[in-house]
């Protein structure tokens, strides 16, 4: 008679634990599936890490609905993390059942990258001009319409000192919108924008 027994439902507990303990040590930012189709149909692709080239995996460079397991991700129009990008977070329950979910013109996702987590308070400041120069707003909570509270539609520069964030062209969170991690960005240009215009801002959610 064998002195282990089975436990109902301790090993895929035990899965679950190692699962997480993986992610911990390696570092690892979540899991996203990218599907072909819309409403998560079609051919898939899996997630764990940053992919520079989707067709390097079989998988074509055109994407309708995403699901996001945990962490927060975001998607390129171009490879080498180049284009406009598109941000996949865990707002919603993580469940994306079109492009127009995620405020693309278009289906083209070449590069998926994750989110780095910081665990420090969210905090931003928006600075009218480049090199933190100008009116200076700070954020510490999501902000549906710039203009409406600070009286501001354009940041040049940007420091983000907890969190991360998700910068949006127009109010309300739509339109062309840029991911900004714990870093300064001296200028528009250094999170991807071609102008200083800005609607509205929020947090990204990691879970």
């Amino acid at each position: 008679m064998s002195i282990f027994t089975k436990v109902p439902g301790l090993v895929q507990q035990t899965s679950k634990l190692g699962s997480v303990l993986q992610r911990a040590f390696y570092g690892s930012s979540g899991r996203v599936t990218l599907f072909e189709q819309r409403n998560f149909a079609g051919r898939r692709l899996d997630l764990s890490s940053d992919c520079q080239k989707l067709s390097d995996k079989n998988f074509p460079e055109r994407c309708n609905s995403v699901q996001v397991e945990s962490g927060a991700w975001v998607g390129y129009e171009h490879d080498n993390f180049r284009g406009r990008q598109y941000l996949w977070d865990m707002s919603d329950r993580g469940e994306y059942t079109c492009t127009e979910k995620w405020c693309a013109q278009a289906d083209r996702v070449s590069s998926v990258r994750a989110v780095r987590q910081d665990t420090n308070p969210p905090r931003a400041q928006l600075f009218e001009r480049p090199g933190f120069s100008g009116k200076r707003v700070e954020l510490q909570d999501d902000i549906p319409n710039l203009m409406t509270r600070y009286s501001l539609n354009r940041a040049a520069s940007i420091r983000v000192m907890g969190g991360a964030w998700v910068v949006y062209q127009e109010p309300n969170y739509r339109g062309a919108h840029y991911i900004l991690e714990r870093k300064d960005y001296n200028n528009y240009s250094d999170w991807g924008a071609q102008s200083s215009t800005v609607g509205s801002m929020r947090k990204i959610r990691f879970s």
